[in-house]
Parts: structure tokens; sequence; C-alpha cells
């Protein structure tokens, strides 16, 4: 617990000058456009109110750490202001659409640190094995890694849609087909919305048909998503495990006769800790750059509405997802650092 507040008391002053920076890139709009970081309601008053008086109520001509100080007590209260591209506030436009990027990435994580660590054990295992000579196997695994990582993701996700949406007739883009999306939002459904994860509120609702309509429709972006991010995973793990396998306590371990399958245990638990600094980073980098695969599978999610958000320059929504995604940012690290002392206790001395 002492080692969480220690990690907390960092990540608060962090956070801290992150939105101090975020906020300072407001101060080069015009007043009127700043008037909506602060208004959590529809402002359709403000075009019949003087731009005098909006200064003077909403402060801005402050000074500019009086003004943040408002700006940051909004925030802390759940008012990121107010979108005029969707006409709600910015809180609800985000957590409408954090659902479906968190549903792409609970499917899409498992398969790129858990397929990557075991890829990269198997294959650091294989050119141990082999040294000095090259292993076909370890050749290959790193062969389709380099590939996979150099192809970008924009190309991996239309050739998907090439081959299995038009050619073999898959079920088209976003999260769900027509007949689940009409049992879910008909005015006569009973349809509960529990977390807004489709695969989650179907089972929940007693519907496993949706729940594998919505899995379909999952498997290419999670595919997708997986493609560019698992060669870093197999990659790591494969250093890390190649580097444990050469210390002196392994080849003492082998010299007194204990059994492989347990020094290889003991190889793969110290060989976590450059993998975990290296997931959890990336696994940040999931939650916030899933722009290309949303966008070209239509999955409404955060990275589809950053660029909605962008192309009509709404900056009250800008804003609200740099907070957003500065959060999750911490939020992630703070966990994996968590593990990382669970693994490693001697991190927290």
């Amino acid at each position: 617990m002492k080692y969480v507040a220690k990690r907390l008391a960092f990540i608060l002053p962090t956070l801290l000058a992150l939105s101090l920076i975020i906020f300072y890139t407001t101060t080069f709009f015009p007043p009127r456009k700043r008037v909506a970081l602060f208004i959590p309601d529809n402002p359709y008053k403000l075009s019949r109110i003087p731009i005098d008086k909006l200064i003077e109520k909403y402060h801005l001509n402050d000074p500019f750490y009086v003004q943040y100080y408002r700006w940051i007590k909004e925030v802390l209260r759940g008012n990121f202001g107010y979108s005029h591209l969707y006409n709600k506030s910015v809180i609800n436009v985000i957590l409408r659409n954090l659902p479906a990027t968190l549903e792409l990435v609970m499917y899409a994580a498992p398969i790129i640190l858990l397929g990557g660590y075991k890829l990269g054990v198997f294959s650091a295992k294989r050119a141990s094995k082999k040294a000095p000579k090259e292993d076909t196997i370890d050749f290959a695994i790193r062969s389709v890694s380099i590939f996979g990582y150099s192809i970008p993701r924009f190309c991996v996700a239309l050739l998907f849609l090439v081959i299995f949406y038009v050619g073999l007739g898959w079920s088209g883009p976003g999260r769900l087909g027509h007949e689940a999306g009409h049992a879910i939002f008909s005015h006569s459904s009973n349809w509960i919305h529990y977390t807004g994860l489709y695969t989650v509120d179907a089972l929940l609702n007693g519907e496993p048909w949706i729940f594998l309509d919505a899995l379909k429709h999952l498997f290419l972006p999670a595919i997708t998503l997986s493609t560019e991010i698992l060669p870093i995973v197999i990659r790591v793990t494969r250093s890390a495990m190649l580097g444990e396998l050469t210390m002196p306590y392994v080849l003492m371990a082998k010299a007194k006769g204990l059994n492989e399958k347990a020094v290889s245990r003991h190889a793969e638990r110290n060989s976590l800790t450059s993998v975990l600094t290296v997931s959890g980073m990336l696994l940040a980098s999931m939650l916030t750059g899933v722009v290309v695969t949303e966008y070209v599978f239509l999955i409404q999610g955060v990275g589809n509405l950053t660029v909605k958000a962008a192309q009509k320059f709404d900056y009250p929504l800008l804003v609200g997802l740099a907070i957003t995604f500065c959060l999750i940012f911490a939020l992630i690290n703070l966990f994996v650092e968590i593990v990382y002392a669970r693994i490693n206790p001697r991190v927290t001395g």
C-alpha cells in the first residue's frame, strides 16, 4: 500500500502538469470557442448574448492561473464542456463511445499479450537449444513478426475487408449485424444496457446469439489491431528470455541437475519484468491509438470520435479526449507498476 501511495503521489503531479499544458493551448482561441469548455448544457442562448458579457461571465480576461483554476475545478466535477458536433456534454459523448473501444481492446489484448509472450518464450527456448546454429522455427517466428510489424495497419484492415467481407461474404463492418442491432435498439426491445459492451451485455441479457454476432464483428478488428503490436511483444519477450537463459543462476541450476521445466519457469518469471514494462505502454497505446482500425471497420469508439472531432474542430471534445487519454495512460501505468512490484518485490524497497 505504501508503494501504491508513492506511485499515486508521482502520478497526480504528472496529470496536473499535463492538464496545465492542455489548458494552455486553449488560450490561443477566441473567447466564444473557449466558453464551450465551461458549460455542460446546450449553449443555444449564447448567440444572443453579447460577447463581452460572455467573457465577463466566464472570467476569460482573468490571469491565466485564475482561468486554469476555474477550468480544472469544472473538470474535477465531471464537466468537460459542451460538444457542438453532437449537441451534448463532452463527458456524455466520450462515455457513449468509450465502451466500443474498451470492447475491441478487451479481445485484442489477450491475443497480443498472452500470444506474444508465449510465442516469444517458445522462440527463445528453441534458439537457446540450437545455439549457435539457427533454429528453423525460431527463424520463422522472427520473420513473420518482422513482416507483420512492417505492414501498415490500414493496409491490413483494407486487405481483411476485401478478403473476408467482399470476397467471402462475412458480416459487414460495425459492431453488430442488422438483426442484432434491431433486437437491441427497436422500441419494443427489453434490452438493458449494463456496460455498453455488447458481448458482455448479451450474456447478461440472456441473448447468446447476439453475443456470437458481436464477437463475429469483433474478430477482424481485433486481429488487425494485433498485427502491428503482437510482433513487438514477441521480440521483447524473446530478447528478455534469451538474456535470462544465459544468466549464471540458470547455468548453475542446470549443472546441479534441476528439471528443465523448473529452470525455464524461473527464467520466464524474471523475464516478465521487461515484458510488463513494454506491455503496459502497448496496452495504453491500443486504447488511444485505435483510430485507423475503428475508422476502417466503422466502430464508433474514441478513435473514430477523435477523427470526427478533429475534422469538425470540436475543440471542447478534443480537449476532453486529451484529458481522457492522459488518464488512461496514468491508470494503466499504475496497474503495470503494481503487477511489476508483485512479481519483483525488490522494487518496493
